[in-house]
């Protein structure tokens, strides 16, 4: 076929015969390589092939041939429309077939030919009323069932479509709606006469958006037909030609009923790699995979104990048939406690170290204490000459078998080291542990996978059971092993692929290599953050009893450091030990450091230096003692050792010297 404009071939397109694909002859670039613009399609490069897939009007321009006025019509204009007299031939019998629209073929209707003709040996001389009774597709091509009456009487005939003549309707004319002048391929290029805009002569040309399908375009392109691009039919020749679209493994999960299904990578995964297996290594452009399907499993997030790489992190599938032991939890202080409650169940722990309660109204705990949860409470306490109202955990207290328990009262904040007393030895697999159990908790394996060839949660000795996690995955295999299957969760490592053509083989059962996948590191940290957390942050520990006395006493010791600091002179050049001329730390947790004091320029003077030796009221860091307790400050500092504090005297003496 040879090349038309687009507009042209838009124009004469037979919409029951699509799709078509067309091949770009000549393309249309615009500049900054805008490819699209206001959804449309705006560029084309020669040699691109399309499918048309539909057409959708946009808008109707009424032009009058003799002055070249265009008028634009609204898409709902209530006019009919008549073709005009001396344009009612047609050069072949199927464009006078096209005159009747899609809803008026009101057969049989009747026409004549300007010239006679032969059909079958058969002379039809011109002027002789055809009646077309039907139409009929014999081996790809149409023909018009037809009858007309002669002198030796009636013959049925069967003329092609493809005729060649001088044809005209020979039945009084007929009037069309806007729609129906539009479906019809003859009519859209007549001249037409219409009483509601004129007595003269109208060309209609309407404007579509095309819709078609090209390589490597998720979604359907839309191309104003308007576009200035010649085009060719290649139909006939591209029937073997499959148009690629592009899907994320995400967009393949919203698909029903399209699985098995097999696809090749387009692009892989670009952020670093989630599991530690060796299937994702794998996971490149050009690698083809079946896809089998949604997995219905669940998974939960695991830690392992540290050992001496440290703690390893894992996903567990529902289909995990190995089973587990509950461990005893640990707890450093009351608030976990009361973060593992569970409504209906008892919590019974035994306090490990001995804990000494901040508040003056609430007990202690000592080692091998036994307590049983209670719930939560709140009580009055006095904190600075006030009573305020805190949170506590109530929970009973016995130290062994024949004495009584007493209720107890426990600040959230207090710290100390709680073990959980358990005296269950039931074996569970995961589905019951999410039944039955409370997560997070811990386990150990007690019983190995054994469809598993090496099952690495049996080498642990405790594993933390975090989360469970219900996001969908896709069960895959790599198409040179298609009975062995892995999971891939497209949320976390999606990726680009195409479906191809090519045949699925059946079926067979699937070896599951995805029933445990140890999870990097960052990736691990990473699903800490998406997952939903809803526990409140932890009180607020209160300022310590001996803290609060020692600040009402020494308040103004600290005032007088403030106010006539002793700043040190810098250190000589003489020889000294390395104790003796080491860097200066305080050691201590969260230390505040006491205020500093800047010195003029003139302050470290020889005869400056002097008089304050020869004062010398307190030793050095003395008064930094006094500032460091008498702060007000909830924290406790370690002491200067006298050692060190000579050092500082012998350093002092050495700049006197020179």
């Amino acid at each position: 076929m040879e090349a038309l404009s687009f507009q042209e071939y838009i124009l004469s397109l037979d919409i029951a015969s699509l799709p078509r694909v067309l091949k770009v002859c000549s393309g249309v670039y615009f500049q900054g390589s805008v490819y699209e613009m206001s959804g449309r399609e705006c560029c084309l490069s020669t040699g691109d092939l399309m499918k048309i897939i539909g057409l959708r009007l946009q808008k109707v321009t009424c032009e009058d041939p003799e002055t070249g006025l265009a008028t634009e019509l609204p898409l709902n204009f209530k006019g009919h429309f008549q073709p005009s007299r001396d344009k009612l031939s047609y050069t072949s019998l199927k464009k006078l077939a096209r005159t009747r629209p899609a809803g008026l073929q009101d057969m049989p209707f009747s026409f004549i030919s300007a010239v006679d003709l032969t059909v079958d040996g058969q002379v039809i001389p011109k002027g002789q009323p055809i009646s077309l009774l039907s139409v009929a597709r014999h081996e790809g091509q149409e023909f018009a069932n037809c009858t007309t009456t002669g002198q030796d009487g009636q013959h049925l005939l069967c003329l092609p479509f493809s005729l060649q003549g001088q044809f005209s309707e020979c039945s009084r004319q007929q009037s069309y709606t806007l729609s129906q002048v539009l479906q019809s391929e003859a009519l859209r290029g007549q001249h037409l006469k219409c009483s509601a805009l004129g007595r003269h002569s109208l060309l209609l040309c309407p404007v579509y958006e095309v819709q078609a399908i090209m390589h490597m375009r998720k979604e359907v392109v839309k191309i104003p037909s308007t576009l200035e691009v010649d085009v060719e039919d290649v139909t006939e020749e591209s029937q073997h030609i499959h148009f690629i679209k592009p899907l994320m493994l995400s967009e393949v999960l919203g698909l029903e009923g399209a699985f098995p299904m097999q696809a090749e990578i387009l692009e892989g995964p670009e952020y670093p790699p989630i599991f530690e297996n060796d299937w994702i290594p794998r996971l490149q452009k050009g690698q083809k995979i079946q896809i089998h399907g949604k997995s219905c499993a669940w998974r939960i997030l695991a830690s392992s104990s540290k050992g001496r790489r440290g703690s390893r992190h894992f996903l567990l599938s529902s289909t995990y048939q190995g089973k587990f032991r509950r461990r005893p939890r640990e707890f450093p202080t009351v608030f976990d406690l009361t973060a593992s409650l569970e409504k209906g169940k008892c919590l019974r722990v035994v306090v490990t170290k001995d804990c000494e309660s901040p508040e003056e109204d609430l007990p202690s705990l000592s080692m091998g204490d036994r307590l049983e949860v209670l719930h939560l409470a709140k009580t009055q306490v006095c904190r600075q000459a006030e009573h305020k109202s805190i949170d506590v955990l109530l929970c009973s207290r016995s130290s062994g078998e024949d004495e009584e328990s007493e209720q107890l009262m426990l600040p959230l904040h207090l710290e100390g080291g709680f073990v959980e007393e358990i005296s269950d030895s039931r074996r569970y697999s995961l589905p019951e542990i999410v039944e039955q159990l409370q997560l997070p908790c811990e386990v150990k394996v007690a019983t190995k996978d054994s469809s598993l060839a090496n099952d690495v949660l049996g080498s642990f000795s405790a594993l933390r059971l975090e989360a469970q996690i219900t996001e969908p995955f896709l069960v895959t295999s790599l198409c040179e092993a298609p009975s062995v299957s892995f999971q891939i969760p497209p949320q976390w490592l999606d990726m680009a692929v195409f479906f191809t053509e090519e045949p699925v083989p059946p079926q067979t059962s699937l070896t599951d290599r995805s029933k445990v996948e140890e999870l990097t590191e960052s990736f691990y940290y990473h699903l800490l953050k998406l997952m939903p957390s809803n526990e409140a942050p932890p009180p607020r520990p209160p300022k310590r009893r001996d803290i609060r006395d020692k600040a009402g006493t020494q308040l103004s010791g600290a005032n007088e450091v403030t106010e006539k600091p002793k700043p040190l002179p810098p250190l000589s050049k003489s020889k000294c030990t390395p104790e003796e001329s080491g860097p200066l730390s305080l050691k201590s947790r969260n230390v505040r450091s006491p205020p500093i004091v800047r010195s003029s320029p003139n302050e470290y003077s020889p005869h400056q230096i002097g008089s304050q030796m020869a004062s010398k009221p307190k030793k050095p860091f003395e008064e930094v003692r006094d500032a460091n307790v008498s702060d007000g400050s909830d924290h406790d500092y370690e002491l200067i050792e006298d050692d060190l504090t000579k050092t500082i005297d012998k350093m002092q003496k050495a700049v006197l010297h020179y």
